[in-house]
């Protein structure tokens, strides 16, 4: 597949992730303040999940780290490690992928003006800092991608670890920084695709080797997730004092192949536990089990897994066990973006009868 058509279509779909995110702000111009402001929603259950976990949490390291991409970068590149551009034509992109990013993110903050979650101002989302990082990871992506995927993997966990930090430090709303990851993608392959459409083939290292698009399922593939996702619980009207209303989860999870298409499956994960009556408090669960992939249309894949864990919390403990599908959008070589819809049930109560969840989200998937 042209390069040009991987450029379009991850642009396509980053906006459209972000254009759903916008979508949504409404219901938080006015939920600002307390730990359980907007709690019965994604947005306030991990919020809920920072107070729970950390709530005097306070670092600066957010700030400096969204920068580590692009020090990398002009690091190799002044040590003579050739990158896919010259410097005047990785500059010219860089520029353009700069002005687009900035120009999304200031008009979408003063238009959307929703407040932070501590209250300090207006201009929430998207997250800057977040876009920033993205911006720059994929600089970083696009520079060095070709030479070594662990080039991507490295810039772009710098970049989600600022997005967290943003979290952490009660500065950002969850979805704030959905929307700042799509835009800085997206502006950066915007960015490119005017440079390519200007410079052509010009100023291209000789080493470089166009990567184009990609993706063999008859391949194994080892594969590294983050998600976040949204839980209700059908049986809460029964036993509304003893079985949470809602919450939300945020989680890593590692596929590794046994043969193409299928293997094991292993996940760690922190959710926030909600009640009617107010009070609330974190779930911790480790799970492992199997996997299945079946690709079809060239770029999507479905999946489904079936996994055993084990969860804990302030008033006991159990087994835990994950049912359900997903379905992954490839946007180019080595990432996929996934939706899911996951049966989750466990031995919440003391006694021992498995409590029933639906736990539906969004993750972001490196392949090697």
């Amino acid at each position: 597949m042209p390069a040009n058509s991987s450029h379009i279509r991850t642009v396509a779909v980053c906006l459209a992730v972000c254009l759903a995110a916008i979508t949504s702000h409404a219901q938080y111009r006015t939920t600002y303040g307390g730990p359980s402001a907007g709690t019965y929603s994604f947005d306030g259950g991990i919020r809920q999940l920072r107070y729970n976990a950390i709530p005097n949490f306070s670092s600066a390291y957010d700030d400096y780290l969204q920068y580590l991409p692009a020090a990398v970068m002009a690091g190799m590149k002044a040590a003579g490690y050739e990158s896919r551009t010259c410097w005047g034509r990785m500059l010219v992109s860089d520029a353009f992928s700069t002005a687009v990013m900035a120009g999304l993110v200031n008009g979408v903050k003063y238009t959307v003006r929703r407040p932070r979650p501590d209250g300090s101002s207006d201009n929430s989302f998207p997250s800057g800092h977040t876009a920033t990082a993205f911006m720059l990871a994929t600089m970083l992506h696009k520079e060095y991608g070709w030479r070594s995927p662990w080039f991507s993997f490295g810039a772009y966990t710098a970049a989600t670890a600022t997005a967290l930090g943003r979290v952490m430090n009660d500065r950002h709303w969850a979805s704030d920084l959905v929307g700042g990851a799509v835009i800085g993608v997206a502006a950066t392959q915007l960015g490119y695709l005017i440079a390519d459409k200007i410079f052509k083939d010009r100023y291209l290292m000789d080493g470089y080797e166009n990567p184009g698009f990609s993706y063999d399922p008859t391949l194994r593939h080892y594969e590294a997730s983050v998600y976040f996702g949204y839980r209700i619980f059908p049986g809460n009207r029964k036993q509304s004092g003893t079985i949470p209303q809602s919450g939300s989860s945020a989680g890593l999870q590692a596929n590794m192949p046994i043969n193409p298409g299928s293997g094991f499956s292993i996940r760690a994960s922190a959710n926030s536990m909600i009640f009617s009556s107010g009070r609330s408090f974190n779930m911790y669960n480790v799970a492992a089990g199997g996997y299945w992939q079946w690709p079809f249309a060239s770029i999507l894949e479905l999946e489904t897994r079936l996994m055993l864990g084990y969860a804990w919390h302030r008033e006991g403990s159990g087994i835990d066990i994950i049912a359900g599908p997903s379905l992954s959008v490839v946007t180019g070589n080595n990432f996929k973006i996934k939706a899911f819809a996951e049966y989750e049930a466990y031995t919440f109560t003391e006694d021992k009868n498995l409590v029933h969840s639906i736990l539906a989200g969004f993750g972001a998937t490196f392949f090697w």
